[in-house]
C-alpha cells in the first residue's frame, strides 16, 4: 500500500509544479492580426481583419507537451486548438530568456467587439489575454483626410495651383494627407477614390491603393492622377470618397490665355547691381561708375487667386533714336498668384552707355518701364514759367518718388 501512496503523491506533486509553471509562464501571451496579406503587431484590432492570431510562449514540462490539451476559449466560441506548438530554439542572443521554452499559435475570427480571449490547459486555466476590437464608426470618426491639394505640371514644373491655364496644362494631381489615431490597415479594403468631374460630368474615377508600408502607419501622403486633363475652360471638381463616402471636395479653374494675361500686375521694380562679387537690389537707378553690372528686376504676379500659369516675358532696350528697341532676354517664367521676382541677369556697365532704360513685355503690350537715369528736376522762373525737362521713360519708381514728393509738399 506505501508505494501505491507514494506514487500517487509524486503524481500529484508533479502535476500541481506543472501546472503552477505553465500559469507563471502563460503571461506572456501576445495577440495581433492579419489584413491584406500582412501580419500586424499593432492594437487595436479593427472590425475587417482577415484573422486574429494569438501567441503564448511556455515551458512545458516532459509531460504537457500535446498541443492538444491546450485550448483558447472564448465567451459564446466554441474551444480553439492551437495551430501550431514549436520549441524555441537558440539565437545565439545571450541570456535570451525565451530559450527551450514553447510557443504555441492560435488563429481565429475576428470577434465583433472586443473580449478576452483564456488560454487551458486540460481544464486548468493558465492566462488570459484581451483582444481590443475597433469598429467601423470608430475607425472613420478619427479618420482625416488633411491638406488635400491640386498640383499641374506646367513644362518641366509641378505646382500646386487652384487656377491654371487650359491649353498649358500636362498633367493634373490630387494630393492629401491622411491621418488616423490608429494604423491605416482597415483602408485595405474600404475603397479609397477620388473622382474627377468636369462641371457636371464624371471624367474619370481614380483607386488609390496604400502599399504595405502606408498600411502599417498612422499617417500617409497619397495622390490620384486623372489619364485625362482639363482642356476646357471650366470648373474642375475634385471628389475624395472612402467607398460612398464623401470625404472632402475640392475645386481648380481652368481659365483661358488671354484671362490670364489680363490678369497679371506690376507690384514693384528694381536694379540688381554687380559690385565686384557682392550682389544689391536697389530701388533708384544705379550711379554707373559705381557698379560693374546692372541689370533690372521686376516684381510681378497674377490676381487671379491660386494662380500658376507660365508667361512668356520680354526685356527690351530703350536706346534714343534706335528704330526698334533691341530685344535682350525672351524667356518663359512661371507666374503665380503671390510675388514672382523676374530678373533675368545684368549688363556690363560700359554697355549701358547707350540705353536708358528697360521695358517689359508680354507680346506687343508694354508691361512696365523703368528707367537708368534719375527722375528729372523742373526749373521753375520767376514769372511761374518752367524749363521743360529732357524725355524722361516714367516708371513706378518714378511715380513713387512723385507721390512720395507730394505728400511731402502736403505735408510742408
Amino acid at each position: 500500500m506505501w508505494p501505491s501512496i507514494r506514487r500517487f503523491r509524486d503524481w500529484l506533486i508533479n502535476e500541481r509544479w506543472s501546472l503552477i509553471l505553465m500559469r507563471s509562464q502563460a503571461r506572456r501571451m501576445h495577440c495581433s492580426y492579419e489584413k491584406a496579406g500582412l501580419t500586424l503587431p499593432h492594437l487595436p484590432i479593427p472590425w475587417n481583419a482577415e484573422a486574429v492570431l494569438v501567441e503564448a510562449i511556455l515551458r512545458l514540462p516532459p509531460d504537457c507537451r500535446d498541443k492538444n490539451e491546450f485550448q483558447l476559449r472564448l465567451p459564446g466560441c466554441a474551444p480553439i486548438v492551437p495551430e501550431s506548438m514549436r520549441k524555441i530554439e537558440a539565437t545565439g542572443r545571450a541570456h535570451d530568456p525565451t530559450v527551450g521554452r514553447f510557443r504555441l499559435h492560435f488563429r481565429l475570427p475576428t470577434p465583433d467587439r472586443t473580449t478576452m480571449a483564456e488560454l487551458h490547459w486540460q481544464e486548468h486555466r493558465l492566462g488570459q489575454v484581451e483582444l481590443p476590437i475597433l469598429t467601423e464608426a470608430d475607425f472613420l470618426a478619427n479618420l482625416q483626410l488633411q491638406t488635400p491639394t491640386v498640383f499641374v505640371r506646367l513644362g518641366e514644373q509641378c505646382v500646386a495651383a487652384q487656377a491654371f491655364v487650359s491649353t498649358q496644362c500636362r498633367g493634373l494631381y490630387a494630393g492629401a494627407h491622411l491621418r488616423s489615431t490608429t494604423h491605416l490597415a482597415p483602408l485595405a479594403d474600404l475603397g479609397l477614390h477620388v473622382e474627377f468631374h468636369s462641371g457636371t460630368t464624371l471624367v474619370e474615377d481614380v483607386n488609390v491603393p496604400l502599399c504595405a508600408t502606408q498600411l502599417t502607419a498612422k499617417e500617409a501622403m497619397v495622390i490620384a492622377t486623372p489619364r485625362r486633363y482639363p482642356r476646357k475652360i471650366g470648373v474642375w471638381r475634385m471628389v475624395w470618397k472612402l467607398g460612398e463616402r464623401v470625404l472632402h471636395t475640392q475645386e481648380v479653374r481652368v481659365i483661358s490665355l488671354k484671362s490670364f494675361h489680363e490678369s497679371l500686375r506690376i507690384s514693384d521694380t528694381r536694379f540688381v547691381v554687380q559690385q565686384g562679387e557682392r550682389l544689391e537690389l536697389h530701388r533708384q537707378a544705379p550711379n554707373l561708375e559705381m557698379a560693374d553690372r546692372v541689370g533690372p528686376a521686376f516684381v510681378l504676379s497674377s490676381n487671379q487667386p491660386g494662380m500658376a500659369a507660365l508667361c512668356d516675358l520680354c526685356i527690351h532696350a530703350l536706346v534714343p533714336g534706335a528704330i526698334a528697341s533691341p530685344v535682350l532676354l525672351n524667356r518663359e517664367q512661371l507666374v503665380t498668384d503671390g510675388p514672382t521676382l523676374f530678373a533675368p541677369g545684368t549688363l556690363s556697365a560700359s554697355d549701358l552707355e547707350q540705353i536708358t532704360g528697360f521695358e517689359l513685355r508680354l507680346k506687343d503690350r508694354v508691361l512696365t518701364t523703368v528707367s537708368l537715369h534719375p527722375v528729372p528736376r523742373a526749373t521753375l522762373n520767376s514769372e511761374g514759367g518752367f524749363k521743360p525737362a529732357p524725355t524722361f521713360a516714367w516708371s513706378s519708381i518714378a511715380d513713387d518718388e512723385l507721390s512720395e514728393r507730394l505728400m511731402r509738399l502736403i505735408g510742408g
